[in-house]
């Protein structure tokens, strides 16, 4: 263990914080970097930054918020981390850092102990600034951790209008349309009409499994295609027809192959839209293990088409909720992802009266009795006068339906909770078996009887994770004998040695 993780480990060990921020000077046009502790503290040569003196005024080194979900039934929208990082300001000799810009910009900050060297300090926080606040006597700044760059729009291109993969002049100015992994029924762009070229995705793809006009399949061929037929070309994500269509044409993609690597399931899209995709600022850094890990829960294929603008944010949410998961960035800014697990039976920590300072027994939402999931999306549905006449019946009703669904239902809970309620979630899921076996999962997750407790504990902050299981030992609330729970939420207070943990399980 290295001194950083032995300090964790003790909850009477001093510490020590340094904090580096980083505004943009608008008189230079450029960033500057800010330099600040609780104690004093310089550099050494050997360090870098070399010879830097960290001036003692953080009056609260961090005090940070961090919830895996906005709510009890753990979906939704994911929650960004937020908090305070506050200056000390009475000499007024920092009157200037409030023409400064701040949002959106770095900060860091750093744990040690008393004898430790620089290199020996801990990142505990790497994230952004919202605003700052000030008064006479205190510069404070809201921290918010680096989902702040998911807000924006994913990039995307637009037609330029000069004929061929570059668009008609009716499209100059328009989106260009994007898949991952496996979609279905997506509506191809007719980018140019002299050629009868079609485009399903900017940039390279994995395949195209089937071409379809007014719902009629058409054939596929690897040379130049006849009426009835088309031909692919997998490099620019385009479609050749044969004929002019009788009505819409629309295809069942494999989509973005980036670097000539196809991703397909929640977890390489999502990583894959982070560090391809995104809008403004300096690349992510990934937790490729948590990745893998997740990777190996969760291979199932999904489908996203997306032909207008969409932010990331709200996209990757759609995601990671098509397997009930979660994702963010940890302390130190790296981004991470996970699913929603039972508690398991090892603990990272335990906690008893000794350290609860407070506890509540927080109300939960009613077990389910039935989970619905909906999966393979159309991302074109046709009505009547969209379909050709030699399409059958059931298919035609099909091609009217946005979402095909299976269902997992458990009586026995409707019966011992006359409240139970059913659920209804719509994903990116392509198949079938995976939604079928997605809705037990869930079910068994979310049927069961279960339990929330919002704990205030005299403990040393930064020693626990979201996700972390911990054993919770209590005289009341059935906690006697002691009971393992997920850490879902948390608030970490540095000036005061405090930790309040949301748990559920």
């Amino acid at each position: 263990m290295s001194k950083f993780d032995d300090l964790l480990a003790d909850d009477v060990a001093p510490r020590r914080y340094l904090a580096i921020i980083e505004p943009y000077n608008p008189a230079t046009s450029s960033v500057i970097t800010l330099y600040f502790s609780d104690h004093g503290f310089v550099t050494e040569p050997t360090d870098t930054p070399p010879n830097t003196y960290f001036e003692p005024r953080l009056t609260t080194a961090l005090n940070f918020e961090r919830h895996l979900f906005a709510d009890q039934r753990l979906s939704g929208r994911s929650v960004p981390g937020f908090g305070v990082l506050s200056i000390t300001n009475v000499d007024g000799n920092f009157d200037g850092m409030v023409d400064y810009a701040y949002d959106g910009r770095r900060v860091r900050v750093l744990l040690g102990g008393e004898d430790f060297a620089y290199d020996e300090f801990g990142l505990i926080f790497d994230g952004t600034v919202e605003q700052l606040e000030f008064t006479e006597e205190t510069l404070s700044l809201r921290l918010r951790d680096l989902q702040t760059r998911f807000e924006g729009n994913i990039a995307r291109t637009d037609y330029g209008g000069t004929g061929g993969a570059d668009g008609r002049v009716g499209l100059k100015g328009q989106r260009k349309p994007v898949v991952f992994g496996r979609a279905f029924r997506v509506p191809a762009v007719l980018v140019d009409p002299s050629q009868l070229l079609y485009q399903v995705h900017d940039g390279a793809i994995e395949a195209v499994d089937a071409v379809y006009d007014k719902g009629v399949v058409l054939t596929f061929v690897a040379s130049a295609p006849a009426a009835g037929q088309y031909s692919v070309d997998v490099a620019a994500g385009t479609i050749s027809l044969g004929a002019s269509p009788a009505g819409t044409v629309t295809a069942d993609v494999r989509g973005d192959k980036t670097g000539g690597v196809y991703a397909e399931t929640v977890g390489s899209v999502v990583k894959r839209l982070a560090t391809t995709r995104l809008t403004n600022g300096t690349p992510l850094t990934v937790d490729d293990t948590a990745f893998q890990a997740f990777e190996t829960l969760h291979p199932q294929p999904i489908g996203l088409f997306l032909d207008n603008d969409a932010r990331m944010i709200d996209v990757l949410d759609d995601l990671v909720e098509s397997v009930g998961a979660h994702y963010g960035f940890d302390r130190p800014g790296t981004l991470t992802i996970g699913r929603i697990e039972a508690p398991s039976t090892t603990a990272v920590a335990a906690f008893d009266e000794r350290q609860i300072l407070k506890i509540e027994r927080v109300a939960v939402s009613h077990p389910i009795w039935r989970q619905r999931i909906a999966y393979r999306r159309y991302w074109r549905t046709l009505d009547e006068s969209g379909v050709a006449g030699s399409v059958s019946d059931e298919d035609r009703a099909d091609l009217g339906e946005q979402h095909r669904y299976e269902v997992a239902e458990d009586t026995t809970v409707s019966d011992t909770h006359p409240l139970a309620e059913e659920s209804d979630r719509e994903t990116l899921l392509a198949l079938s078996v995976d939604a079928a076996a997605e809705a037990a999962r869930q079910l068994a997750l979310f049927g069961a009887d279960r339990d929330a407790f919002q704990v205030r504990l005299k403990t040393q902050p930064f020693a626990i994770d979201l996700g972390n299981t911990i054993t919770l030992t209590y005289p009341r609330y059935g906690l006697e004998a002691g009971r393992n729970l997920v850490v879902i939420g948390m608030v970490e207070d540095a000036a005061v040695n405090e930790v309040t943990l949301d748990l559920w399980g």
